[in-house]
């Protein structure tokens, strides 16, 4: 009967679902973010570099989960010629900012501080995927299939790949 009377009852779930997918995409973009501001590993590059090195990151990881929200799979992705071109001028920038490999753990470093935020991160993609579950009565698989969910995962792996966790 309350069904009938409250039909906004039900609704209400899904509405709080949606807000809370936004605001886990706006997180994982803004750990995107993140990752592209200047930092030491590019602080030997003139400006146009640094901000070119930016640039780059940032457009890899968009690159990566529209990649992935097509049905990608992860080494497709690393292969795909867009995606190459941009890894290898990354990678030239670095080189030429820092051509000694004792350089080479200073990323690791640099990303340590945001790891946490990548688990806690996966932390709430979890109890999403635990709330689409219990709320709307999703199965495994259909969390699985779910386009934001599929979108969500693709962020968190690709942050964990940048970051190398």
């Amino acid at each position: 009967l309350a069904k009938f009377l409250l039909p906004e009852e039900e609704e209400k779930p899904k509405d709080s679902l949606e807000v809370e997918a936004d605001r886990l995409r706006q997180w994982a973009q803004s750990l995107m973010a993140k990752l592209a501001q200047p930092n030491p590993s590019t602080s030997g590059l003139n400006p146009a570099d640094t901000k070119e090195a930016e640039r780059l990151t940032t457009e890899i990881a968009e690159l990566k989960a529209d990649l992935a929200a097509q049905g990608f799979t992860e080494k497709d992705q690393d292969t795909e010629e867009r995606v190459l071109l941009k890894l290898v001028r990354l990678a030239e920038l670095r080189q030429w900012d820092r051509p000694d490999k004792k350089h080479d753990n200073k990323d690791a470093l640099l990303y340590k501080g945001i790891q946490g935020e990548v688990q806690q991160l996966r932390a709430k993609i979890e109890e999403h995927k635990h709330r689409l579950r219990d709320e709307l009565g999703f199965t495994h698989k259909e969390v699985k299939q779910d386009s934001v969910m599929l979108e969500l995962d693709e962020r968190f792996s690709t942050l964990c790949r940048i970051i190398g966790t």
